[in-house]
């Protein structure tokens, strides 16, 4: 299952290599990358089935949300899980916006991580 995680924090990278890795994921189907430029050449080049993205990293910059946002229409195969610059302290879950669409705080639990991507890590 390769997989790409976008977030500058390397506790965050740490973190969700370690959960996957748990669950059956090789490390070297794990990507990690920094810029909406590497994210699209990642996505076109390794298909992704999960993409992990830290908001932070690209809703500072107009053309690179955009970008994002065009990367997220073009792989509808590939859900994207995007985990909040701000996390609100009573939204500590998830929502699903579209069917490849996940909206996040970093304080998801392992559990909601399996429900979530249990179909993917088979």
């Amino acid at each position: 299952m390769s997989t790409i995680i976008m977030d500058l924090c390397s506790y965050t990278r740490l973190g969700l290599s370690g959960y996957l890795v748990s669950r059956g994921v090789k490390k070297r189907e794990i990507n990690d990358i920094e810029t909406v430029d590497e994210l699209a050449i990642a996505c076109g080049a390794h298909q992704p089935s999960v993409v992990f993205i830290n908001e932070d990293c690209f809703i500072h910059t107009p053309s690179d949300s955009q970008q994002i946002k065009q990367i997220i229409n073009q792989h509808p195969d590939t859900l994207f899980i995007v985990f909040m610059a701000i996390a609100n302290v009573h939204f500590d879950e998830y929502l699903l916006v579209r069917k490849n669409l996940l909206i996040s705080s970093k304080s998801i639990k392992p559990d909601s991580l399996d429900t979530i991507l249990g179909d993917i890590l088979k």
